[in-house]
């Protein structure tokens, strides 16, 4: 066991998209779905978190703060149930630090904190269960823990599984472009508990199934511009139904960075967009056209940071 410890993971992006659960209670996803990691390209946009031990008891802080939001209880189970696991019983003080994540970041900062607890605690816990204890703090903590395109799949009998379809570098011919915005955003948790309203649901949920399969294939075939076009897609299906509901994630100076993107594809200047729960707006483009999605982005005066597709979590 170890006096100290720290570990980092990146905030992910939805291919695919995930809305709703099937059960809330566990923060079992409604469907399946697919994700990238991402960060700047710098890879300073991450969660950091550092433990060390102590005597006894449990202590946990992000960005120096207790946390009392919807996700407490289960960062707090978890911890205590990787405490249980070592071998000499013994108490944890977790810090948990975001850095310059705009768009939420649970699925970080639950990847983070079982790689950092599974080093301290000397377990050694196999993929397969810190993916386990990570998704009862964030559902989608599997692309942060995994990195690159990853895909989450549910089982039968309230399991799951989730693996990496592709790692960091296979997208290295992908440039992305973060745009945030300093606007109030939904929690991801009321977005997908009133999504399953939507009288369309039963829909989607077909539909990413044929989405899922289709995203394979782009894949295997290294069609970045059908992967990108997809993606939009996705993301334009899945807030006009959050918009439908009342939930408009994308205000409307967001809409006039998907808007220009939109302009630029007219124009001849493969570029395309998408927008998760957050008030960010990514742009994805490849190197061919990348001096024109700058230029156009420079000259509209909105300002970005250079992204680009992140590995899994690790420690630092």
């Amino acid at each position: 066991m170890k006096p100290r410890s720290k570990a980092a993971a990146y905030p992910g992006l939805p291919v695919v998209f995930a809305e709703g659960f099937r059960d809330y209670r566990r923060r079992l996803c409604g469907h399946n779905h697919a994700s990238l990691a991402v960060t700047d390209s710098f890879e300073r946009v991450r969660t950091e978190t550092s433990a060390e031990t102590m005597a006894d008891g449990l202590e946990f802080t992000l960005d120096g703060k207790p946390l009392t939001d919807s996700r407490s209880g289960g960062v707090f189970s978890t911890i205590q149930k990787m405490q249980y696991m070592a071998a000499e019983l013994t108490g944890v003080n977790v810090k948990s630090h975001n850095q310059g994540i705009m768009s939420g970041s649970s699925d970080s900062g639950a990847a983070a904190l079982v790689t950092v607890l599974d080093d301290l605690l000397d377990l050694g816990l196999p993929k397969e269960r810190l993916l386990e204890l990570a998704s009862v703090v964030s559902e989608t903590a599997y692309r942060s823990l995994i990195g690159g395109l990853s895909e989450y799949r549910l089982g039968k009998h309230g399991t799951f599984t989730a693996h990496q379809i592709r790692d960091a570098s296979f997208f290295r011919g992908i440039l992305i472009y973060a745009i945030p915005f300093d606007l109030k955003r939904f929690s991801a948790d009321d977005l997908h508990i009133r999504v399953i309203r939507h009288p369309h649901y039963g829909e989607r949920l077909k539909e990413t199934e044929l989405n899922i399969e289709r995203l394979h294939n782009l894949i295997e075939e290294r069609d970045f511009n059908g992967f990108m076009r997809l993606m939009e897609q996705e993301a334009r299906t899945v807030h006009t139904m959050f918009s439908e509901l009342g939930m408009d994630v994308i205000k409307p100076p967001m809409w006039e960075v998907t808007h220009l993107v939109e302009q630029m594809r007219q124009s001849g200047t493969q570029a395309y967009w998408n927008v998760a729960g957050g008030s960010q707006v990514y742009v994805f483009t490849t190197p061919q056209y990348a001096k024109e999605v700058t230029r156009q982005l420079k000259d509209r005066g909105f300002p970005y940071k250079n992204y680009k597709v992140a590995g899994g979590a690790k420690l630092i």
